[in-house]
């Protein structure tokens, strides 16, 4: 598999936009296409936990609100769970008869499918898009799949 990229941008014009980024990709040689299909939208629903809970009552309260995946961090006392975007109406139903506080909900784009980019001249454009991208304005979060990207950024 390739480089995609799935881009948010906030911006009061949409085609401007759109036209500025498709000039970056012909300016590096990559396409314009929808990537969204490409991704899963997983929800990070943040629920600050009561005092003194157990580890188990803990598990217990996951199981009830549909989910074996969370974190708890002890320090703040607050629990993560994730899920999966279409799965986050039953969580937060959940939560609420549980008398749980969300204090945070936030969306991510995982991958379906992670790629490693070892082509020098590759990474060489994929870096410069990548900062291209990171000098706009408009562009708030830039979702890929590429695993050695930090590796690609630091030596573009």
């Amino acid at each position: 598999g390739g480089f995609i990229a799935l881009i948010d941008c906030a911006t009061s014009s949409i085609k401007k936009t759109e036209n500025d980024i498709q000039t970056l990709l012909r300016r590096h040689n990559f396409k314009y296409a929808s990537v969204g299909f490409m991704f899963t939208i997983l929800k990070d629903i943040e629920c600050q936990l009561p005092e003194n809970i157990s580890g188990d009552e803990i598990e217990e309260l996951a199981l009830q609100c549909g989910t074996e995946e969370y974190t708890v961090d002890p320090e703040t006392n607050i629990i993560t769970f994730t899920i999966e975007a279409e799965d986050e109406k039953e969580l937060i139903n959940e939560v609420k008869e549980s008398k749980l506080d969300v204090v945070s909900n936030s969306a991510r784009y995982v991958p379906n499918e992670m790629t490693s980019i070892s082509d020098s001249e590759t990474k060489r454009r994929i870096g410069l898009f990548m900062k291209s991208l990171d000098g706009m304005s408009e562009v708030e979060d830039i979702h890929h799949n590429v695993e050695n990207m930090d590796e690609i950024i630091a030596a573009s």
